[in-house]
């Protein structure tokens, strides 16, 4: 069976797309995968920011170039809207938002990631399209909930990785660490498709649409639900870098081929694998770390003999293997340039070839999503600016002059 022969489980399904940057985009990229057509309305004037404008960094374009259509050829934005359609609309002018509102009259979904309050104002919130649409689904992305004495401030991925609480999770002695420019970006994305989903499965039990506000500061937060536990019991952070209260050693070690080792150790069989490594390689090791308990009391020391181990280990990937093999949680810490040649990945047909008018000939990473045991392929490639605009909307004068004589 191929990927093209299975029924996605949201064909059928019209997302009407006001998201821009990241989060959004995330989540109408799962939506996608999934089968809905998703339609991102773009403001010719100012489109999707994530478009750039030719010039912000080269490395964001293909072969470093901007080239002569900047707008199409980013990326980043080719990334996260494959398989969507763009329609171009000036949701700042009565034509355009005439025209706008009898297209999200026939959607299913509405998702944005404005401040709170802002999809409301534009005429598009859940109050006003249910009036028109009982069956519509409108999804909220807002920065900080709709209640809080924050709603209306701007926050980016940055700012939602602090505000749960990860930073200082992540952090060490020294503070707070920032585990990603805008890790909070996907995340809430994830939340708001599940949010869809969620939405559209009460829809189908009920017959009545719904409205989900996601506060992306709070989207976060669930993922750490172990820490919040711990520390109501009393129980501090770990104040290692990639330290973990269950082990020793547990974190991330340089070897001498540049590669890094995420090792854990979580109780005394997997200790005696990684140690027979440690002895066999002439490390001296004392009796006494056979003891769990006693080796997280010196995880000091543990930490510093796995690190200077590591420092002479010149096959990571043999070394990793062989750990994995008994039994100890280990990996080599991939980045994208080892990502995109990962033999695993290639197997799984993770990545995709997909033809780009502007941006040309490129794989683009796929999603961890399969459906009947199939891999979501894209259906196609980002959406050239406008480029789909015909197809769903009708002249801008025509609607105005209907909505004039109504």
């Amino acid at each position: 069976m191929s990927p093209e022969s299975v029924r996605r489980p949201l064909e059928g399904v019209r997302v009407f797309d006001l998201t821009h940057v990241w989060s959004g985009p995330m989540g109408t990229r799962v939506l996608a995968a999934l089968g809905a057509e998703v339609l991102k309305i773009e403001n010719p004037a100012r489109p999707d920011i994530l478009r750039g404008n030719g010039a912000d960094l080269r490395l964001r374009y293909p072969d470093g170039e901007y080239g002569s259509d900047p707008l199409n050829r980013n990326a980043w934005f080719n990334t996260q809207n494959v398989g969507k359609r763009s329609v171009s609309l000036d949701l700042k002018s009565d034509e355009g938002r005439a025209a706008a509102r009898e297209l999200a009259a026939g959607c299913d979904v509405v998702v944005s990631n404005y401040r709170a309050g802002v999809l409301s104002r534009m005429g598009f919130g859940y109050a006003e399209l249910s009036a028109i649409n009982p069956q519509v689904v409108v999804v909220e992305m807002t920065a900080f909930p709709s209640t809080s004495s924050q709603a209306t401030s701007a926050g980016f991925g940055a700012q939602f990785d602090a505000a749960s609480g990860n930073t200082w999770l992540s952090g060490d002695e020294h503070g707070p660490i920032l585990t990603g420019f805008a890790i909070g970006d996907p995340v809430g994305g994830l939340f708001a498709a599940s949010a869809v989903v969620t939405g559209l499965a009460r829809r189908r039990a009920t017959g009545r649409g719904c409205h989900v506000e996601i506060p992306q500061s709070e989207a976060m937060m669930p993922l750490f639900g172990e820490a919040f536990v711990a520390e109501s019991r009393g129980v501090p952070r770990v104040a290692r870098l990639n330290g973990d209260v269950t082990g020793a050693p547990h974190g991330l070690f340089e070897t001498a081929d540049g590669s890094w080792m995420a090792v854990g150790v979580h109780d005394d069989d997997q200790w005696s694998v990684l140690a027979r490594q440690l002895r066999d390689a002439g490390h001296d090791l004392p009796d006494r770390w056979a003891d769990a308990a006693v080796r997280r009391g010196e995880v000091a020391d543990v930490d510093a003999a796995v690190a200077a181990w590591a420092r002479g280990v010149t096959d990571a990937d043999r070394v990793v293997e062989a750990l994995q093999d008994g039994g100890v949680p280990a990996g080599v810490s991939a980045g994208p340039a080892s990502l995109s040649s990962d033999p695993q990945l290639a197997a799984t047909d993770y990545f995709t070839e997909l033809d780009h008018p502007s941006a040309g000939r490129h794989p683009y990473p796929g999603l961890p999503l399969r459906v009947d045991g199939q891999r979501t392929v894209p259906h196609g490639p980002a959406p050239l600016l406008g480029e789909h605009t015909g197809e769903y909307v009708r002249p801008v004068h025509t609607v105005a002059e209907e909505a004039a004589t109504a």
